[in-house]
């Protein structure tokens, strides 16, 4: 199994969060997004090569865990990582954390898949991205938290 990948950093701004100074759920969502791009970037899916390839990533499900709200100046990271690589697909789990104690905050699990742009489904994955993909595996436990490595 490999280490998880650092794909965000950065605190709950006054822009992003309620009266009751917790973080809006759609930040959540926002973080991840920015988290998988991230993820894509470390196994070298980057807007450039997609678009040469004439390709997509679609994710085909996505599932959120919200343990404990965020308030207002608190600082987290996300750590992501592959936890399948099919022939067509990975499946992969981002976790959000509090930066200072480590506190596991929301998860997002994906599935996704390459798609054409020309034929509008999905294509196989080249053997070059599934074993840069392989070389990001990680393992969890059943509540969700990262094992070591």
């Amino acid at each position: 199994m490999s280490d998880w990948v650092i794909t965000f950093k950065g605190a709950v701004l006054a822009s992003e969060y309620d009266g009751a100074t917790h973080m809006n759920s759609h930040m959540y969502v926002e973080r991840f997004d920015q988290a998988t791009w991230g993820l894509l970037h470390a196994i070298g899916l980057t807007p450039a090569t997609m678009k040469q390839q004439a390709l997509r990533v679609a994710i085909v499900r996505q599932n959120y865990q919200y343990l404990r709200e965020l308030r207002g100046g608190e600082l987290v990271q996300i750590r992501s990582g592959f936890l399948a690589v099919g022939d067509k697909y990975f499946r992969f789990l981002h976790q959000m954390v509090d930066e200072e104690s480590g506190t596991l905050l929301a998860t997002s699990d994906c599935v996704a898949v390459q798609a054409s742009l020309d034929h509008h489904e999905s294509v196989p994955l080249s053997k070059s991205l599934q074993e840069k993909a392989r070389s990001h595996l990680v393992s969890t436990d059943a509540a969700g938290k990262a094992l070591p490595s």
